[in-house]
């Protein structure tokens, strides 16, 4: 049976281009204080797909907040990211926590423990957990991690709340003494009330090749021991022939997990793809001046859409990242892909963005992309948006947006919607 493709025309459109609203990497405090930032946002006249097939326009109300509290000398930082969201004339409401915990560090910097709900990136997923993370460095170019926590699927934030509750505790044993290499070995039990706890061995490696300077090689394992399953494998080079060229070459092979909604490693062929997938890359980024950088790269995909019945895909991106007048300021982002998946399986798009400071405090920027695809999101069609948007530095630490959105899609054929903002940033320190 063919995996569900449980993906929007408005996803596909942006998928190589913009993301969504959440927390960026949290900055510690350089001195004793606290800081953060505070911005509503309302969106009106949004529409969406009920349950039962129908269209309804919301307009929701977004207020965002993030709070952070240290004293670098004694070591102790604080951070919390919340979201609530209301809907106007409406009973849909949620409050998210993306992030709140708090984290002591020794002067030495050899001891660390962060306790509350966190990102996990050193597990063999990224996980966002409620428990505690502790890092160690007995001697100099060794680090001992240890992590273990509860994702409650009622608890997360909407709409990445995962299909069930779980828990998952891990270590790992990172070190850069040997061979030259930074190499670590993981252990991780995966457990769910739905299906038998999960064991995962993970190994890592890195290092400069050999004899060059320019050229470095790295891996990836993953090892199911329970089901005696190599889950991820994942072999790659780079390599720096001119100063202003860089290429890329890496392998992939795994198996998607059902169970733990894993290894998502490319944002198409996983749709697709229902038992193991290979897949190979190849990437070219090449900055001839400090004003221009481009990038491509081209996939080429092996997997099976049913059990037993395998297909091929590709996939092919360029990009430019450029500023035309650096005097003036103006920068640009653009990107063309094409996507071939299964037999009938297409799509090909671009995007850009443009944004340029006209007058001191006064930024605009403009958005546009467009989308052909046929069957990628099981429907047929074009898809495009127009994004025109105003940032006003009102008074010191307080900023004003509006945006003005304009989408079309096979779903909603006329998406007239606004965006309307105001950020504003604290800080008190001694």
């Amino acid at each position: 049976m063919v995996k569900n493709v449980a993906v929007t025309t408005a996803a596909i459109l942006f998928l190589f281009a913009m993301g969504g609203y959440g927390q960026e990497e949290v900055i510690l405090p350089q001195t004793v204080g606290i800081f953060g930032e505070f911005y509503p946002v309302f969106q009106g006249n949004a529409p969406i797909l009920v349950p039962d097939g129908r269209k309804k326009k919301i307009h929701p109300f977004y207020q965002y907040l993030e709070l952070n509290a240290g004293s670098p000398k004694d070591g102790v930082f604080f951070n919390t990211f919340l979201r609530g969201r209301e809907v106007l004339g409406g009973e849909d409401r949620t409050f998210d926590v993306y992030n709140a915990f708090f984290e002591f560090t020794n002067r030495a910097r050899t001891f660390e423990i962060r306790l509350g709900r966190q990102l996990v990136v050193e597990s063999t997923n990224l996980f966002l957990l409620d428990g505690g993370l502790v890092r160690i460095s007995p001697i100099d170019g060794i680090r001992l991690v240890a992590y273990g926590g509860y994702q409650d699927r009622d608890s997360q934030p909407d709409p990445e709340e995962p299909l069930k509750s779980f828990s998952v505790f891990g270590f790992k044993l990172i070190s850069d003494r040997l061979l030259g290499s930074i190499l670590s070995v993981g252990y991780e039990l995966f457990d769910s009330d739905d299906f038998s706890p999960r064991h995962f061995l993970s190994f890592s490696f890195s290092r400069v090749l050999p004899f060059t300077r320019s050229a470095d090689v790295y891996s990836r394992v993953e090892f199911d021991m329970g089901q005696e399953n190599l889950s991820l494998f994942t072999l790659g080079v780079g390599f720096t022939p001119l100063s202003v060229l860089h290429l890329n070459l890496e392998y992939d092979t795994y198996k998607p997990d059902d169970d733990r909604n894993d290894f998502l490693q490319d944002a198409i062929f996983d749709l697709f793809s229902v038992s193991r997938l290979h897949e190979a890359r190849f990437g070219v980024t090449y900055i001839p001046t400090s004003f221009l950088e481009v990038s491509s790269s081209y996939s080429f995909t092996s997997y099976d859409i049913t059990e037993g019945v395998s297909t091929s895909g590709h996939i092919l991106r360029l990009g430019f990242i450029w500023d035309l007048w650096r005097q003036l300021g103006l920068k640009a982002f653009q990107r063309f892909y094409f996507i071939d998946g299964r037999k009938d399986d297409r799509a090909l798009g671009f995007n850009f963005l443009v944004s340029e400071e006209i007058l001191r405090g006064l930024n605009i920027h403009f958005a546009f992309a467009y989308a052909h695809f046929k069957k990628v999101t099981d429907q047929d069609g074009d898809a495009f948006s127009y994004i025109t948007g105003v940032q006003y530095l009102l008074i010191r630490n307080l900023l004003l947006r509006s945006e003005l959105e304009v989408n079309s899609n096979p779903d909603f054929k006329r998406d007239i919607r606004i965006n309307l903002g105001i950020n504003y940033y604290f800080s008190r320190n001694e």
